[in-house]
């Protein structure tokens, strides 16, 4: 949004508020606060966004919309064809709904398709979601847009940010970086690792990342503590800054089943970590398998396991060139500056 604002363009962010909000006013960004009930099924609160949305874009009258994950994607939408403006949908992952099929899949499935109708544009993170959006009839292909994630600062996960943090070089370390939810295959690391630790004892375990209470598919804090009382892990919370994370890490392994595109797994390719995840939607595309990384099969913990044998028993300069290879992709395919443009190339901004 800085790179629109350098344009010319006044940007104005709508969201819930939260520790970032301050942030974005800091940066000279205005601020309009707004309730959104990201997990919860209430139609009174949903219809609540909807009219709020359709109060601030009529008082705001903005030139186009931006909007972001499933609510304001729809809400917004609508919000934006009532209000008589200009509107781009982007969709980052279609999640715990489109995993299990039930009432509420064909629901969001209307929603969506109500959504795509009224908006100008949809930008998808990875061609399966689009693909799965022009199969399902949900959207035209016109009307679609392809990018590579929300992007990296490949300025700020840059490699030698590590030089200034102090690793632990007697042990490796396997850290997961994600919300700790089952559907990013928490299970499946767990398992793997339980093994690994018995082959490799200096193996080290981490897990880094916010517990979503609010999500069907959480872990709860009682079951990651059992974990570490076992000795399996160590559970770091939540942060603002992973890269110290990454740094100390000598892989970073997220088994997801679906993905728009994996955030932590861009910035630890970005700081020349190799990565291992699996062979699903939105994960497969950040990694060149065997060159920067691996890739193994959804929900299957022994191959995951094998991964994690192989890198550790990688000599160590051939791990350094996985990172490496995984960084020359990131700043060819998934920097910021790529997915930036392609926003205003699509939308002539």
């Amino acid at each position: 949004m800085a790179v629109l604002r350098e344009r010319g363009h006044d940007v104005v962010f709508c969201a819930s508020p939260d520790e970032y909000s301050s942030r974005l006013e800091g940066l000279g960004f205005r601020f309009i606060p707004i309730e959104v009930d990201r997990k919860g099924t209430s139609f009174t609160k949903d219809f609540c966004l909807l009219k709020d949305l359709y109060r601030i874009y009529s008082k705001e009258k903005p030139g186009i919309i931006f909007h972001n994950s499933i609510k304001p994607n729809i809400y917004g939408a609508l919000a934006a064809k009532l209000a008589g403006l200009r509107c781009v949908n982007t969709v980052s992952g279609l999640g715990y709904v489109f995993l299990r099929k039930g009432l509420q899949y064909y629901l969001v499935k209307f929603l969506y398709w109500l959504a795509c109708m009224f908006s100008e544009k949809t930008f998808f993170q990875n061609k399966d979601d689009l693909n799965l959006f022009l199969e399902k009839r949900i959207i035209s292909l016109r009307k679609t847009a392809l990018v590579k994630g929300s992007g990296v600062n490949t300025d700020l996960f840059d490699p030698r940010y590590c030089a200034a943090v102090k690793k632990d070089k007697s042990s490796f370390v396997f850290s997961f970086i994600g919300r700790v939810l089952w559907d990013k295959g928490v299970g499946e690391f767990i398992e793997a690792s339980r093994n690994i630790k018995q082959l490799y004892p200096q193996v080290k375990v981490e897990l880094l990342g916010m517990i979503d209470k609010g999500n069907p598919a959480a872990v709860t804090k009682t079951q990651i503590e059992a974990w570490e009382q076992e000795g399996l892990l160590k559970y770091r919370g939540e942060t603002d800054d992973v890269r110290p994370f990454i740094c100390a890490s000598d892989c970073v392994v997220l088994p997801s089943y679906r993905e728009g595109t994996p955030k932590a797994l861009l910035e630890a390719s970005a700081m020349e970590k190799p990565i291992i995840t699996t062979d699903a939607v939105g994960c497969r595309e950040v990694v060149d398998d065997r060159v920067s990384g691996f890739v193994v099969p959804v929900k299957d913990p022994l191959k995951l396991q094998e991964a994690m044998q192989r890198i550790i028993e990688l000599p160590f300069e051939k791990r350094l060139f996985m990172g490496r290879r995984g960084r020359e992709k990131i700043l060819r395919e998934f920097s910021e500056k790529v997915v930036i443009e392609t926003y205003c190339r699509e939308l002539k901004l």
